[in-house]
């Protein structure tokens, strides 16, 4: 089986497990981020561990209350949380960004440009 059918059958199951977990798992933002995820996991990792994000992600959706919109807040302190949180999301996912790039796209991408150095430092050389 391909590559790219092993991820389509394994976000079909994501979508489908989460069909039977209740409504807030099928919102699209909870969707695309569920799948993302267990696509990724299953790339990186293999399929229990994609199976155990997939179980995860849906798990925090359904457990955790919803975030406060913008309207709710009635005071200063509640003020106060809401951009303290914001800024903690954004900080987050600006260090899960640089984990990604240092720790997974970097090295695919100097992974040739190594070996290139390594063959040429011991080819021999013809004078």
């Amino acid at each position: 089986m391909s590559f790219f059918i092993r991820i389509l059958l394994l976000i079909a199951l994501a979508i489908a497990f989460m069909m039977t977990t209740g409504c807030e798992s099928m919102k699209f933002k909870n969707v695309a981020k569920t799948s993302a995820t267990t696509a990724v996991t299953y790339v990186v990792a293999g399929p229990i561990p994609a199976i155990a994000s997939l179980a995860t992600s849906i798990t925090v959706d359904e457990v955790l209350p919803k975030e406060p919109e913008i309207k709710d807040i009635k005071t200063k302190t509640q003020a106060v949380a809401h951009v303290a949180t914001s800024w903690g999301m954004n900080a987050l996912y600006a260090f899960i960004a640089f984990l990604l790039i240092t720790n997974v796209l970097t090295p695919l991408l100097t992974k040739k440009w190594g070996y290139n150095e390594a063959k040429n430092k011991y080819r021999r050389k013809d004078d």
